[in-house]
């Protein structure tokens, strides 16, 4: 019986290559204290800048990821963060935000392979 046999064999070279990195937590914050993210989406929107934290696994070889800011929509930036072979390695990147009311943020591992998209509509 092959009903319960997962199909792996149309795996795209995308996907291969995410199996090494993994998304397991996305936050905003207004900014980072002590390692740790901090402030609400009213901080967010008083400062008027976002930081978006990101906690990884990494099973190969040190590698990059990319965060797509997109404000109200359109894409706005990409920052490329290193990230090293780690069971939890943590890191972020910061935008200010202008006047945009909605901020979106997904993460790409290196080969442009998503593994998280988060969305913030600020008050």
């Amino acid at each position: 019986d092959n009903s319960d046999k997962s199909d792996n064999s149309d795996k795209s070279e995308k996907a291969k290559a995410n199996e090494n990195v993994s998304c397991d937590e996305g936050v905003f914050a207004e900014k980072i204290e002590g390692g740790k993210p901090v402030g609400d989406a009213s901080a967010i929107a008083a400062s008027r800048r976002a930081t978006y934290f990101v906690v990884c696994r990494n099973a190969g070889e040190a590698t990059q990821l990319t965060l797509v800011w997109k404000l109200d929509g359109k894409e706005a930036q990409r920052q490329t963060l290193d990230i090293g072979h780690s069971s939890r390695w943590r890191t972020w990147g910061t935008r200010p935000l202008g006047g945009a009311k909605v901020v979106e943020v997904e993460v790409l591992e290196s080969g442009g392979g998503s593994l998280k998209t988060d969305k913030l509509e600020l008050p």
